[in-house]
């Protein structure tokens, strides 16, 4: 099957990993891929050679390009479309009639509430695919339910590391329990927590990892280094570096603000499913964000309940065992390859 990808790729971004894990996929079973993506101003990896750089969007903040030439003459039946609010719609919407005759267009629902641009309802998908129900509701009121599709949002793969081996890759101490995060703003996301992880520090000395982008080199990071067991690295590191973390890391910590969601919105935890792979206790706020979990993480709901549930698995409850029996679960049953494998059902039904 020849497919092309109107995405974000190699970045790092939820939108990007999406595309990347199901397009990886197709390759790997003998699909051609054409990626046609935006200038990447968060590179975390070499782009392979099917992709091609024709356009800017919104991350960028400069002038606004487009190229037509490769959505025209590049060879595919399947196009698929994430995000096109980050995409200028208006060139797009001039060439679009020549690429519906050659190919079915399928939409991937990103945006947590429906798009306000109008010009975005001009156009015709063949599909549109919906990661869960409450996208699917969501988008119910402005196209066919025949159109729509749930095909979930994939994990990472399951990659059980050495803990050992990956601390002295990072040059980590050996002896010391860790708790890692990243995927972060240092306002929302940690400065919240730092009296809890005070008081854990007391009781259980350990090391608080916190991977940051490098645009946070100098956003407060003063205050941050005012607590001696605070680590600080600065990378902005592809998915298996990423991995390396979470396998030198006793615990990934995703904290959230309840009000970073609004109410009405449809959400997809996309950091720690592209996390959950490796097999590190997730620990995370307990609210609508993480709704799309059971067991597969550990949640908490205030201060308190959050510094004892470190507590447990500093101390090697029996609750980090049940936790990751679910987890592994849950990623077998949304791996990347499966989840590419019910995309291509898709497109041979449209085809």
């Amino acid at each position: 099957m020849k497919i092309a990808i109107l995405s974000r790729w190699n970045t790092a971004c939820g939108v990007s990993f999406h595309a990347e894990s199901v397009g990886r996929e197709w390759v790997n079973n003998g699909h051609s891929l054409a990626v046609l993506a935006p200038n990447n101003i968060r590179p975390i990896a070499k782009d392979e050679e099917y992709v091609i750089r024709c356009f800017s969007d919104e991350g960028d903040h400069t002038e606004t390009f487009f190229h037509p030439r490769p959505f025209l003459d590049t060879d595919y039946e399947i196009l698929v479309v994430e995000r096109a609010e980050w995409v200028p719609l208006e060139p797009l919407k001039e060439i679009f009639p020549e690429i519906r005759k050659k190919a079915k267009i399928v939409y991937v629902v990103h945006e947590r509430k429906l798009p306000t641009n109008p010009l975005f309802y001009e156009f015709e998908w063949d599909a549109i695919v919906c990661f869960d129900d409450c996208y699917k509701q969501e988008w119910l009121s402005r196209f066919d339910k025949n159109k729509l599709h749930i095909i979930p949002y994939p994990t990472g793969y399951l990659s059980k590391g050495d803990k050992q081996k990956a601390r002295k890759e990072l040059d980590l101490p050996l002896d010391k329990k860790i708790v890692f995060s990243y995927g972060w703003a240092p306002e929302l996301h940690i400065f919240p927590i730092l009296s809890v992880m005070q008081r854990l520090n007391e009781s259980f000395p350990f090391i608080y990892l916190i991977l940051a982008e490098p645009e946070y080199i100098v956003a407060d990071i003063k205050r941050l280094r005012t607590y001696d067991f605070i680590e600080l690295k600065h990378e902005l590191p592809p998915l298996e570096r990423i991995y390396t973390y979470l396998h030198a890391s006793d615990v990934y910590l995703m904290h959230k603000q309840e009000d970073e969601i609004r109410k009405g919105e449809a959400v997809v935890p996309s950091a720690i499913l592209m996390c959950l792979g490796a097999l590190t206790p997730v620990v995370t706020s307990d609210i609508e964000f993480s709704s799309l979990f059971d067991r597969e993480v550990m949640k908490y709901s205030n201060e308190d309940a959050l510094y004892k549930l470190l507590i447990r698995i500093f101390k090697q409850d029996k609750v980090i065992t049940e936790t990751l029996t679910s987890a592994k679960k849950y990623v077998t049953e949304h791996s990347p390859k499966k989840i590419a494998g019910e995309f291509i059902r898709l497109f041979n039904q449209l085809l």
